[in-house]
């Protein structure tokens, strides 16, 4: 049976990586999404990620965002010479099938042999060499193997470009008061689930696209060695919009099985251990609106889960 209850839970919300880590992961994916926007598609989702970016990790400095973003775009950068040089390599191999390494107008492609583009390539000569073939493979279209080839090597040299000048993003001011870490850490979670929908919408059935705007290893799961498939809840309750640490808050897991837990005076709390999966947790205390969240217990250790306590409104 498929279990599509995991299709409709943010898995960014309850992330148990480390802030830092997320912090990472989420400069690579703007770093990403940027490079993606070449025609201004994704100008909605590049600002409102770098809004609530911004507001999450606020202590993030320009130096510190242009890096990220440098780095991603290298990584793209490397990735597409690579690809180049394999094609070049296969366009080779198709010239020595069909005889064409022999005519004249093999030196038009290679002039100093194969090898000068797919082992002497880089940064500084790349550009030079896909003029090359754009400009060969123009000229010799059905020798090349056909329009679809033009077409290929004509993308290659519009997505290099496009990484080359990509500009350092500019980081987005924010108006208003700013919100606290928690609701920060919400919201940014939440537009990162609409963005993975909104690129899984629009590349439905091409779930390699996702590699194009998420590195997936960032957001890793760290597990301790013990594979036991049980795990812990823990957390820390606050009151409404502030810091101030929420006592007494009962934490029950429906259907759980175990006994509920209590917030302390700091407002930390740490439920009997659970099996793995998806489980729906209660917060209650008088006076304060009840909230129910689906949150995924991890195998092993804690998994951490942070709550705002709003206080009901008395009736006028």
């Amino acid at each position: 049976m498929i279990d599509f209850i995991k299709f409709f839970v943010n898995l960014f919300l309850h992330l148990n990586i480390s802030f830092d880590s997320k912090k990472i992961a989420s400069e690579d994916c703007l770093g990403k999404i940027a490079f993606q926007n070449t025609d201004g598609q994704f100008d909605d989702m590049l600002a409102a990620t770098q809004a609530v970016h911004d507001d999450l990790f606020q202590d993030v400095s320009d130096i510190d965002t242009s890096v990220a973003v440098q780095k991603a775009l290298t990584e793209i950068t490397d990735e597409l010479m690579d690809k180049f040089t394999k094609r070049v390599t296969k366009l080779n191999l198709h010239f020595e099938s069909t005889g064409f390494v022999d005519s004249p107008y093999y030196n038009e492609f290679f002039l100093h042999g194969v090898q000068e583009i797919t082992k002497g390539t880089n940064k500084g000569n790349i550009v030079t060499y896909m003029n090359r073939m754009i400009n060969a493979i123009t000229a010799h279209t059905t020798e090349a193997g056909g329009p679809s080839v033009l077409t290929e090597f004509q993308n290659f040299k519009t997505q290099y470009n496009n990484a080359r000048q990509a500009q350092e993003l500019k980081k987005g001011g924010t108006q208003g008061k700013r919100t606290t870490r928690n609701e920060a850490e919400v919201a940014w979670a939440e537009q990162m689930f609409d963005n993975l929908l909104t690129i899984a919408k629009l590349y439905k059935g091409k779930p390699e696209k996702v590699n194009d705007f998420f590195t997936q290893h960032l957001f890793e799961r760290h597990y301790s060695s013990d594979k036991d498939h049980i795990g812990t809840l823990t957390g820390k309750v606050t009151h409404g919009h502030t810091i101030v640490a929420e006592p007494d808050v009962r934490v029950h897991v429906v259907d759980g099985k175990i006994n509920d837990a209590f917030t302390k005076a700091d407002g930390i709390f740490r439920t009997q251990r659970l099996p793995v999966g998806f489980w729906k947790v209660q917060f209650s205390k008088p006076g304060f609106i009840t909230q129910e969240v689906t949150i995924e217990i991890f195998d092993d250790g804690d998994t951490t889960f942070d709550v705002s306590m709003e206080m009901e409104v008395a009736p006028s």
